[in-house]
């Protein structure tokens, strides 16, 4: 196929528009993975999970940047709630994000949840697989605010990191059973405030 030939060329304009065709399922979206899937398999993907607020997408720039910084290209599927107007993603990851659109080392998608309880949007998946295809050396997945079952992100990240912030309280409570047990790194995030320290052995002692 014309588009997965470009795609595999590096061209932005064909990823963008094969993550539009599988996201909303158009005719040619199977054949599109069938034909980029041997060429995946090579991308780092790392998740940043968490609850709302807690500043995911903040450290997704940021660790895009670092990434930039060491020579790798990167690409982001930031997950946002759905409007209840158009069905698309509300775009606040996005916006958040706006000084790494002129990285041509950088490839950002948002993607609407559409309905999807796991934290993610249903095609996530397929567009990391896009973007592994067109040759990112990393791929993060910022996941929609989530709480205690939303766990989704475990299938697709080879690492997942949890972010929390202090003075969640009976919050982490809530979602220890859930969330807390998938990550491999957990990162308390905005961590100025007092009651950092007792939030870290809160976290420990319920990793224990």
């Amino acid at each position: 196929m014309e588009i997965v030939d470009k795609l595999l060329n590096h061209s932005r304009l064909a990823l963008s528009k094969a993550i539009t065709a599988v996201e909303n399922e158009y005719d040619d979206a199977v054949k599109i993975m069938t034909e980029i899937y041997p060429h995946t398999g090579n991308a780092y993907v790392i998740g940043i999970t968490g609850p709302p607020g807690a500043g995911k997408s903040t450290l997704t720039d940021k660790l895009a940047k670092e990434y930039r910084k060491r020579g790798k290209t990167v690409g982001i599927v930031a997950i946002d709630p759905t409007s209840p107007y158009s069905g698309g993603a509300i775009l606040g990851d996005r916006i958040r994000m706006m000084d790494l659109m002129a990285d041509e080392g950088i490839f950002v998608r948002s993607m609407a949840t559409r309905g999807s309880l796991g934290g993610l949007s249903q095609k996530a998946g397929d567009a990391v697989k896009l973007m592994d295809a067109y040759g990112m050396d990393v791929i993060i997945i910022e996941t929609v605010g989530v709480g205690q079952s939303e766990v989704d992100i475990v299938k697709t990240a080879d690492t997942t990191m949890v972010v929390v912030i202090p003075g969640m309280g009976d919050d982490i409570q809530a979602i220890k059973a859930g969330i807390l047990e998938i990550g491999d790194l957990f990162t308390i995030n905005k961590a100025d405030p007092e009651g950092t320290d007792n939030h870290t052995i809160e976290i420990d002692r319920i990793l224990e």
